[in-house]
């Protein structure tokens, strides 16, 4: 029995931007089929329509679209015009992924009524389509054989191997005519049969088809392809967006209420510390992006080498890593922990159900779109995590939801159905990788729902309003319904965030499938953005999503050229504001006046410009009229300088050459230094170790492990300022306490781990802390007890090392110990002065500078062309210390690799000093950027007491032998003569 929702028709009308699409389309191929200059015609095209896009001689034809616009409406209907206006009757629709080949097929059919009314004078056409998959060469073979209008929608996994059926010898002579046009010999394979079709193929999602795919696949077909897409390739040997036939760009799809209005929740468990949440680019920079809990509220900020991070200060900030003052390490964790994602699925339903009711009352059925990471077992099998977090949280909320309604109104009789007989809720459906071939039938009912049933997930009748998925559905399945998107997972990164949301950005429909358009909605802006309202809820981690999601729609617009010359600029901006010709040259001499514009060169006697970097502010200073503010806002819709930064020519680093009359004396000092010492530790008594474990648990309980806090930040993106000032704007919407569960067993472990100590002593220490302390403290927040705990122990060891550590090995082998191996390599290439003496570049410091002028100690300075060093604070030594009589030499000390408790140490500088009785005294130092030795962190302080010992044992070492070594810390500003006079 059909039922009423089955019989119901999409309902479509005319679109001005999908008419000008195609019309342009036709009209390019009118000029073509006229035999003139492919290159001509499309640069005529690209003129006319102020297109600033490349043009070159292959038989591409692309067509940019943003997601959700209507990208596969569009082409069908440009099928049926080029059969209504050049007889084509063939077509090949490549899509990339079986998602995207469904939703066209759907697509397909959902519109035939439509388009056969349409066309109802042009012989009730209607397109035949073929679908090729697993195998299904009939579905080849009658599009090959029919005489009508038809498509054949493929993936080029059909045929991108010589195993693939298309590609095999035919099984049996097929004796279409028009296979026999160009040549008499009858065709050997599918996919020749294909070629001699001449067909126009269509391809969608053209950014999937990266490198050479498109003419590996394509070799032969021989007819014009269109591509249509939001995204196009960038990669190196791709094709990349030309040949343009027309354009509807991110931020006039977003201005012309085309799609849904944007508003990003973040949320997570946010803790009373520092989190690192990204690292990107600044320039030639890394910057850490942190998230720091201040006054009750998370702020982001930005942070560079030698801002402070937890306490610390950071020395470098590496691709996903930012390195420490104390060599710690803290990584970008993109990963989210339970208590997050419960916290996430939480707030989407609690988000679902606040839109629910309003747009039920509409007629509007509402769709919440979940992304999960690519473990399916999370929502299937046997402990399937999020599947039972969603169905935990989402019967809290129900039950609430449902105490509060009129158990006669329509909305309270809905949503009955959201459990089934057995009382099983049946509101969520999953679709996998994999799922298309599962056993299970409801599994398969809910993939069917999800992936054709299109009509049916809309209806009211039907309780699934949950989608789960991992980045399966993406290009190509769309659902004008999705109102909210969770992602609960950091993956996918490397799809752009437009993509990601792009789900939901198409405008929804109500129970009779007619569009709510704001020309439906009366031309009212506030109902339509009250509607089509999609909120996308992210983790914290999730840094800067929001600001990506503006960039994007930036960088993917096409307005105005990068540069452009007055009479264009003029052009667009009476386009934008429709103003008179006085107003135009007012506005143009008010930019160019105030330097919002900016002169770049003048070409063939033209003058060319280009937009200033600060336009937003300067442009907030002149105080004009809003709408002229307006229009020059939405001018500029592309500063490709801003998002694609040009790679930095790396100078090739110089061997580093020792001069020759400082060799010896440097091969002596490292000589004596450079030993293969090892360390040994006094053995603990059990009262020693009671006492330290005492200690311990004293200090353990006297840190206050404070709560963690559950936020929530909307942020909504304002699509009339995109690229402008306000056009992001954030509010704080919720904050609460949330105590956590705690595995002590896990805890234990982590803890031993962290402070690389055995677990039974570990336990020893758990055991000592105060029931009290376990019971409360530790639920506060346990990520923050371990790390507090793990540095309280940390410090413990270390105070308990330095008294019990000794260095030994020193005068192992010879009289003057064993060294380390040579570091000291001689210059044998040809061309160069032959015997020289070099270190490895970069075995001395990690970064390195010509010596190009005359410094202080630039004569006593070991190295004849460079100075390398190890931060700022280091080169100003080098460059800005005073030269002083005794000094002899003075260098950059190679890796030495003092072998401590705490990882291996490396010294700075070494000076060879001559004293006032003539004895000669190696003096290394170790040189530290910090106001004073109390703000150097704990941990490489105590590296350096190690070190003493170290200094300490070759002085013993060296008593007899007339040789004084002596090590000094140089504190920022200390000054070197009281060092020396010390040494």
């Amino acid at each position: 029995m059909t039922t009423k929702t089955e019989t119901k028709q999409f309902q479509y009308e005319i679109q001005n931007y999908q008419e000008e699409c195609v019309n342009n389309i036709i009209s390019l191929f009118e000029s073509l089929r006229q035999n003139i200059d492919f290159g001509k015609v499309f640069w005529e095209h690209h003129k006319n329509n102020n297109y600033n896009f490349p043009v070159q001689a292959t038989k591409n034809i692309d067509i940019m679209m943003e997601t959700g616009t209507g990208k596969t409406f569009t082409f069908i209907k440009t099928i049926f015009e080029l059969n209504k206006h050049f007889g084509y009757k063939k077509f090949i629709i490549l899509i990339p992924t079986v998602p995207i080949r469904e939703g066209t097929k759907t697509n397909l059919e959902d519109t035939k009524d439509y388009f056969k009314s349409f066309y109802a004078n042009e012989k009730e056409k209607e397109i035949e389509t073929f679908v090729y998959e697993s195998g299904n060469i009939s579905a080849v073979t009658q599009f090959i054989n029919t005489s009508h209008l038809s498509a054949l929608v493929m993936t080029p996994d059909a045929f991108n191997k010589n195993v693939n059926i298309l590609n095999r010898p035919l099984e049996k002579d097929i004796n279409t005519p028009e296979l026999f046009v160009t040549r008499q010999e009858a065709p050997k394979s599918y996919l020749e049969c294909l070629k001699r079709l001449n067909p126009i193929v269509i391809m969608d999602e053209p950014h999937r088809f990266e490198g050479n795919a498109f003419k590996t696949y394509f070799e032969g077909f021989e007819n014009y392809f269109l591509r249509f897409g939001a995204t196009f390739p960038k990669k190196k040997d791709s094709l990349p967006l030309s040949n343009v036939a027309y354009v509807l760009d991110s931020i006039t799809s977003f201005r012309q209420n085309l799609v849904k209005k944007i508003v990003v929740y973040t949320q997570d468990i946010v803790e009373n510390t520092d989190t690192l949440i990204g690292i990107e680019k600044a320039g030639s920079k890394n910057m850490a992006y942190v998230n720091t809990l201040t006054n009750g509220i998370i702020v982001k900020r930005e942070l560079g080498i030698g801002n402070v991070f937890n306490g610390k200060s950071i020395k470098k900030i590496n691709k996903d890593t930012i390195v420490l003052a104390d060599d710690t390490i803290e990584k970008v964790d993109y990963s989210l922990s339970d208590d997050s994602l419960r916290a996430m699925i939480k707030e989407t339903i609690k988000i679902h159900f606040e839109k629910e009711k309003s747009l039920f009352e509409n007629g509007i059925k509402a769709l919440t779109l979940f992304f999960m990471e690519a473990d399916k077992s999370l929502y299937r099998g046997d402990d399937p995590k999020i599947k039972t977090i969603f169905e935990e949280e989402y019967q809290k909320q129900y039950s609430e939801i449902v105490s509060r309604l009129d158990q006669t109104s329509d909305y309270y009789k809905f949503l009955q159905n959201d459990f089934d007989s057995d009382n099983n809720l049946q509101v969520h459906k999953g679709y996998f990788s994999g799922d298309k071939g599962n056993a299970d039938e409801k599994i398969k009912a809910g993939v069917d729902e999800i992936l054709k049933e299109k009509k049916k997930l809309l209806s009211l009748e039907s309780p699934t309003r949950f989608i789960f998925s991992i980045w399966a559905l993406q290009e190509g399945w769309d659902n004008p319904n999705v109102f909210t998107i969770c992602k609960l997972s950091n993956q996918g990164s490397e799809i752009s965030k437009l993509q990601q949301i792009g789900r939901g950005l198409r405008i929804c429909v109500d129970k009779n499938l007619k569009r709510q358009t704001l020309k439906n909605l009366n031309d009212d802006q506030e109902a339509f953005w009250k509607i089509n309202n999609l909120d996308v809820v992210v983790s914290s981690k999730e840094h800067g999503f929001v600001e990506a999601i503006q960039n994007e729609i930036l960088s993917n617009s096409f307005l105005i050229a990068e540069t452009f010359t007055e009479v264009e600029l003029k052009k667009s901006l009476k386009e934008k504001g429709n103003f008179d010709d006085s107003t135009v040259r007012k506005l143009y001499r008010t930019m160019e006046d105030s330097e919002m514009i900016i002169f770049k060169a003048t070409v063939d006697g033209i003058d060319v410009f280009e937009k200033s970097p600060d336009f937003a502010k300067i442009l907030k200073e002149q105080n004009l009229p809003e709408e002229q503010v307006k229009a020059l806002e939405s001018l500029f819709a592309t500063d490709t300088n801003t998002y694609v930064q040009k790679a930095e020519n790396k100078k090739v680093k110089k061997k580093v050459f020792i001069k020759e009359t400082h060799l010896q004396e440097f091969q002596n000092l490292w000589k004596a230094i450079s030993k293969n010492a090892f360390y040994v530790l006094d053995t603990l008594t059990e009262e020693q170790e009671n006492q330290l474990i005492q200690n311990i648990k004293a200090q353990i309980e006297a840190v206050n492990i404070e709560e963690i806090l559950l936020q929530t930040v909307r942020a909504e993106l304002n699509v009339n300022k995109i690229g402008g000032q306000g056009a992001i704007t954030e509010k704080l919407t919720d904050t609460v306490s949330y105590k956590s569960k705690v595995d002590y067993l896990e805890l234990i472990r982590t803890l031993s781990n962290n402070t690389k100590t055995p677990i039974s002593f570990v336990v020893k220490i758990f055991n000592a802390l105060s029931d009290d302390f376990k019971t409360k403290m530790l639920c506060n927040n346990p990520e923050q007890a371990q790390r507090e705990i793990s540095e309280v122990i940390n410090n413990n060891l270390i105070a308990t090392l330095k008294t019990s550590i000794k260095y030994d090995g020193i005068s192992a082998g010879s009289i003057s110990g064993t060294g380390l191996p040579n570091v000291f390599k001689t210059e044998t290439s040809e061309g160069s002065a032959f015997g020289k003496t070099y270190l490895d570049t970069g075995s001395v410091g990690k970064f390195q500078k010509e010596i190009t002028s005359d410094f202080n100690l630039k004569t006593k300075w070991v190295f004849e062309e460079v100075i390398e060093y190890d931060s700022d604070f280091e080169l100003e030594i080098v460059e800005q210390d005073p030269d002083i009589n005794s000094i002899e030499i003075f260098g950059k000390l190679p890796r030495l690799k003092i072998k401590t408790p705490l990882g291996d140490y490396n010294p700075d500088f070494c000076y060879a000093i001559k004293n006032t009785e003539g004895n000669k005294v190696f003096l290394v130092v170790e040189a530290k950027g910090y106001k004073t030795m109390q703000d150097v962190p704990h941990k490489e302080k105590a590296k350096i007491d190690f070190a003493k010992k170290y200094f300490e044992a070759l002085g013993e070492h060296y008593k007899d032998q007339n040789i004084k070594i002596s090590f000094k810390e140089r504190i920022n500003k200390t000054q070197l003569a009281a060092l020396i006079n010390n040494a």
